[in-house]
């Protein structure tokens, strides 16, 4: 007698570990994994806790990286809801000292409730071109790395 739930069980077992897998697997070269690792470790918060986060992704010149701290997520009180950014100091010196040629040192400042101001360094680390943007604000489509409690718990969002 057949029966279907172990097969549906067998399937979602599968499904499971194919996103596993799939989460796992890193499509960054070695090298830009360490310098991402790097320039997080460049940004530094003003006050309290903060989490880096970052985009790449190959470009026709390269590869980019897009780095910012993430947005706090208020939970209770008469905030709840609304995300606070975080200030944060950030260490270029730091940043371009991994690249082995400077070509683009800018600061690209915007006005109003854009996503914010960004700095561009652009040039190679050993012999790969790379463009590192390193922005002011957590970008509209990333939801927020913290949530702090009215209590004044922190957790980190996964």
């Amino acid at each position: 007698m057949p029966r279907p739930h172990l097969l549906v069980k067998h399937l979602l077992k599968q499904l499971e570990t194919h996103a596993e897998a799939r989460e796992q697997r890193d499509p960054r070269p070695a090298w830009l994994a360490d310098l991402v690792e790097q320039a997080a470790e460049a940004f530094a918060p003003l006050s309290g806790v903060a989490r880096v986060g970052y985009e790449c992704e190959p470009s026709g010149e390269g590869w980019e990286a897009r780095f910012y701290v993430g947005a706090t997520e208020l939970i209770g009180g008469k905030d709840d809801g609304h995300f606070r950014q975080t200030s944060f100091e950030l260490n270029l010196a730091g940043i371009a000292e991994r690249f082995t040629r400077l070509e683009e040192f800018r600061w690209n400042v915007a006005g109003g409730e854009s996503s914010g101001s960004f700095v561009t360094i652009r040039g190679q680390i050993g012999d790969q071109p790379v463009c590192l943007k390193a922005y002011s604000r957590t970008p509209e489509h990333i939801g927020p790395a913290l949530r702090e409690y009215h209590d004044g718990r922190i957790e980190s969002v996964e």
